[in-house]
């Protein structure tokens, strides 16, 4: 039986240290692979705790990849590679689809994932601009640091902290107009001469920003857990792009195992780095927040981006990235002579917006938020006639789902479909560069912007896809 002194968890929840502790032994091999756990209610009996609490202990563990399950037979541990036992390294540093056309009506758009601006803050920010302006700071006036104003960057190494389990000094930040913006930078800084990895299918835009930039790629396949690590030793990247915590389009989570998997690669070869896209990670709506592979990274092989545009609004263009300390001070000796592109107002703003807990309560606010939209969206599929011919796939996360269709038509003809009647949708496999057919029929909703009345409307339009003839 697990046995953990429940007393030592300080200001932990109960579930958070009991996640911690067997997350630990598992890593530390006190648990080893294979190992069975306790049931559920044995463990909570055991420690006198409720079993909800067990639940989403386990919950996690499972959505991490640490454990997995058997029907019928229980939770067990898994098989971790050799490196998973070491402990983490606290680094320091000394210094083709269509989108609607503005002539066109649509009363449903799958496509656009912009943030609900109906709950932007608008009073709590305009109030802290406001007082930004008011300590009437000379700061605000002066040339930007190329990296952008420290005081954000301090803001957002105590978010990581907080939120992703990440220990990252702020001079390993790199403050930034966007994320297009940055990866024009880290082309720069990596070389145009590397050979980069794209997940496939995957974002579209990471490979256009390559395409214009003179940059070699290559495409890896991901399964339902993420990159397949065997096609990198066989096409032999540089650098490889994933977005492990909520995979766009597919919403895959990468397992634990399956990380230090991608580790294990980066490290087998100098000068081998994995950018971790942390897309839409806030976004999760029960359990923890799934660990950056950053957090996990002690030879400083991850690159972290993550940006501002989905959290509070797209025309906030902010976003950062976190740099090994190898390349941090690369940078600072090649590319010190750009300028920071945001202003030192809006970032001025930004770190007392965060620094005053108005961020992390707004973004509780965006997750209740787009819970209950889901919840509401999944109600109307469940009503609709389109639901024996269709099967929805949700990771409990983010702001979109996708939809598996039984239909005969081409994906080609389905969006034509959809389009005359006033639908504008993805289909998975546009965002494929091959194995196309293996994701057909499958329609990716956005649903951040979207309102039931439209999404059930929709639906009746996909069903006339069901019903046409071959």
């Amino acid at each position: 039986m697990l046995t953990y002194d429940l007393t030592q968890r300080a200001r932990l929840s109960i579930y958070e240290y009991l996640y911690q502790c067997i997350k630990q032994d598992i890593l530390d091999g006190v648990i080893a692979a294979g190992s069975r756990l306790p049931s559920k209610r044995e463990l909570a009996r055991h420690h006198r705790i409720s079993l909800k609490t067990v639940e989403n202990t386990y919950e996690q563990l499972l959505t991490e990849g640490y454990i997995y399950s058997e029907e019928r037979r229980g939770y067990f541990a898994s098989a971790l590679s050799t490196d998973s036992r070491q402990s983490c390294y606290q680094n320091h540093i000394p210094f083709s689809a269509y989108r609607p056309d503005a002539d066109t009506a649509y009363f449903a758009d799958f496509t656009s994932n912009q943030a609900a601006i109906e709950l932007f803050p608008y009073d709590t920010w305009a109030k802290t601009m406001r007082g930004v302006l008011s300590q009437r700071n000379p700061d605000m006036l002066k040339t930007v640091p190329f990296q952008g104003v420290y005081a954000l960057r301090q803001s957002i190494a105590k978010y990581l902290y907080g939120f992703r389990g990440m220990t990252v000094s702020p001079d390993q930040i790199v403050i930034g107009a966007g994320t297009e913006y940055l990866y024009g930078r880290l082309i720069q800084l990596l070389g145009r001469n590397r050979i980069y990895a794209l997940e496939n299918p995957g974002y579209r835009k990471i490979a256009k920003i390559y395409q214009v930039n003179d940059v070699s790629w290559k495409y890896i396949d991901i399964d339902e857990k993420g990159i397949q690590v065997n096609q990198l030793y066989e096409y032999e990247p540089d650098i490889v792009h994933v977005s492990p915590a909520h995979h766009f389009p597919t919403g895959s989570i990468m397992p634990i195992g399956r990380r230090r998997m991608l580790l294990d690669w980066a490290e087998d070869k100098p000068e081998r780095y994995i950018i971790e896209d942390d897309y839409d990670s806030e976004f999760r709506f029960s359990h923890r927040p799934v660990p950056a592979i950053q957090s996990l990274n002690h030879n400083h092989r991850v690159i972290y981006l993550n940006t501002f545009s989905k959290t509070l609004a797209p025309s906030i263009r902010i976003s950062y990235m976190v740099l090994p300390n190898k390349l941090m001070e690369r940078y600072i000796q090649t590319m010190n002579f750009y300028s920071c592109t945001v202003s030192a107002f809006e970032q001025y703003a930004l770190a007392a917006f965060m620094d005053k807990g108005y961020f992390e309560r707004h973004i509780h606010r965006m997750k209740k938020y787009y819970r209950a939209k889901r919840d509401s969206m999944m109600k109307v599929f469940e009503h609709s006639p389109l639901f024996q011919y269709a099967v929805i796939d949700e990771k409990d996360a983010g702001s979109h789902f996708l939809i598996h269709l039984d239909t005969p038509l081409s994906d080609t003809e389905l969006k034509w479909l959809a389009r005359e009647h006033g639908v504008c949708l993805d289909c998975l496999s546009e965002y494929c560069e091959t194995r196309k057919e293996q994701h057909a029929h499958t329609i990716i909703v956005n649903y951040s912007d979207l309102d039931e009345e439209s999404f059930g409307k929709a639906l009746d339009i996909l069903l006339l896809a069901v019903n046409e003839s071959a």
